[in-house]
């Protein structure tokens, strides 16, 4: 192990410092990303290369045994000369029978094939299409798998962009789903086709054994079925196959879709009228060119140039310009910034990874890229229950193994007031499952705030606040969110407590004695604003739900113009 990985694996005692721009920490927060990127990576390879393996060897055994049928059953779809060989024969023994006198009376003119073998081979010759085509995209599996894993030059920032983007482009154009879902239910459909013209074959022999083995069939169907509305109707449930995976996403779709466009329909529409236009305009130049000039009487010169040809290519070069206008545009700077967090948040169990994107989600400032983060339920859901597990953790564990999960708190508790404080409300300090709390069960359903939701962001902001130590050192440097939290805890505690107002005081005097700045006169102003609107020591206790989340609501808002000034 080198020096950079061996510091970067100490055990982390407190919150890192919030660096001035995203990834600028060092390297710490790429370090662990580039290590659970390899292991997503590697471990999707791994597992899509080993079932695309076993799948080309059944497709090969079962397109065998499909081709041995086809060849069994297909001569019974004509008559046998065999069969005239015989009965001519057979005349000859007899001593001249004239029974047969002419070609109209032999066997194969009277020939008619069994009715079932007709549909029978049909669906053997169906069957072993199905088996060749996912052999066949087997093989391009492996390739996109090849290319996915495939390693550009340049250095490491321009490698783990290149592969971010590759990884955008397996997840936006399903690849897992395709290998994983479309390959096999491909190969299960033709194995269902072979079971029934099978049964139809059979029933050409005797129809006792074909109803024997229609019920075998008929029952690992069923079974099959079964198995996927279980695992429809438990998620959990190991029965996992493409067909339940259909039906997941049927019920998905019909219970929350609101109709939407995808590119796809709109690329044939463009296709088919690229291909309508092109037709016409060659069958309108070869109808005219094939009629006679009705001035001169003769034809015209090939020689000349064609103008419907060039009507043509400019019309094409129109469309193909349009369609390559409504392409996908490349994926920018900040979208890999999203795309590199949510990964980390949403898949790592790693503690000093999540620590570190925490980290470096304070050190986004552009709205457009924490609206993402913010809109994103999954990932903001997931801030909100680690910040909680870590709270939780830091109060069980003994004092000796308190400093990782405190400094983890402090580390969620800071990018979700960033992130509510940047581009978010009020409402994104509560927990997801505390949000029913904030609404009155009045006819008008107003918002309110409850103790126990003050009690929370007590909490959060106490996480978030200037640490204590830093007050000794240099202001230049700190944050303005560490800052801007030394003055929001205080102003959170007076919904609950009458020493709110007295810490809001003492925090007001500790501000201005500080060594001057421009961050420091801002939170200034805020906490002098915070605590001229104070409510007085009596209403405190008898403040209303609603009226505890209007002044509340008031004053993020100006905690929000503090934050971005």
């Amino acid at each position: 192990m080198n020096t950079a990985a061996h510091n970067f694996e100490q055990p982390i005692t407190q919150r890192p410092e919030i660096p001035a721009r995203f990834g600028e920490d060092g390297g710490k927060f790429y370090y662990y990303y580039d290590q659970l990127a390899d292991e997503l990576d590697e471990d999707l390879t791994k597992r899509l290369k080993s079932q695309l393996d076993s799948l080309l060897i059944f497709a090969g055994l079962f397109a065998a045994v499909n081709s041995a049928f086809l060849a069994l059953t297909l001569p019974m779809m004509t008559a046998d000369p065999a069969d005239d060989t015989n009965a001519l024969l057979l005349q000859l023994v007899k001593g001249g029978n004239s029974s047969i006198s002419s070609e109209t009376d032999l066997p194969s003119a009277t020939f008619s094939p069994p009715p079932a073998i007709y549909p029978a081979n049909i669906l053997f010759a169906v069957s072993l299409t199905c088996a060749l085509m996912s052999s066949f995209l087997g093989v391009l599996g492996q390739q996109w798998l090849v290319y996915y894993r495939k390693r550009s030059g340049g250095g490491a920032e321009h490698q783990r962009k290149e592969q971010l983007r590759r990884q955008l482009g397996a997840q936006r154009w399903r690849l897992e789903l395709v290998l994983d879902d479309v390959l096999p239910a491909l190969l299960q459909v033709g194995l269902v086709i072979f079971c029934i013209s099978f049964i139809l074959y059979l029933r050409t022999l005797s129809a006792s054994m074909s109803y024997a083995v229609a019920a075998i069939v008929g029952t690992g169907l069923a079974m099959t079925v079964v198995a996927a509305l279980c695992a429809t109707w438990d998620r959990m449930c190991p029965y996992q196959s493409p067909l339940s995976h259909l039906l997941c996403w049927t019920v998905y779709r019909l219970r929350w879709s609101k109709g939407f466009l995808t590119p796809l329909p709109t690329a044939f529409v463009w296709l088919f009228i690229f291909l309508k236009a092109y037709l016409d305009k060659c069958l309108r130049t070869r109808s005219s060119r094939t009629q006679p000039d009705t001035e001169e009487g003769e034809l015209s010169d090939p020689r000349e140039p064609d103008s419907s040809a060039e009507d043509t290519w400019k019309l094409a070069l129109e469309i193909t310009g349009r369609v390559r206008l409504a392409g996908r545009k490349e994926e920018t700077e900040d979208d890999l910034i999203v795309a590199s967090i949510k990964r980390v948040i949403l898949t790592s169990e790693h503690t000093a990874a999540l620590i570190h994107a925490a980290t470096n989600i304070c050190a986004i400032h552009k709205d457009e890229v924490l609206q993402q983060v913010l809109c994103d339920l999954e990932v903001f859901h997931r801030l909100h229950d680690l910040y909680h597990m870590f709270c939780e953790s830091g109060r069980t564990q003994p004092r000796q193994l308190k400093a990782l999960p405190n400094a983890a708190a402090r580390a969620f508790a800071a990018a979700i007031l960033h992130l509510a404080l940047s581009v978010g409300t009020v409402m994104d300090l509560v927990h997801h499952k505390d949000k029913p709390l904030l609404i009155t069960n009045s006819p008008e359903a107003r918002p309110a705030l409850s103790a126990i939701v003050s009690r929370y962001f007590v909490r959060l902001a106490t996480n978030a606040e200037l640490e204590e130590a830093w007050w000794d050192g240099d202001m230049k440097h700190v944050s303005h969110l560490l800052l801007l939290g030394f003055a929001i805890r205080p102003v959170f505690s007076l919904s609950i407590s009458v020493l709110g107002v007295w810490r809001l005081r003492e925090r007001i005097r500790r501000l201005t004695d500080s060594p001057p700045s421009r961050l420091l006169l801002v939170t200034l102003t805020f906490a002098v604003k915070a605590y001229m609107s104070r409510p007085s020591r009596k209403s405190i206790g008898d403040e209303g739900e609603t009226e505890r989340y209007e002044r509340f609501s008031r004053l993020f808002d100006s905690a929000k113009i503090s934050y971005k000034e």
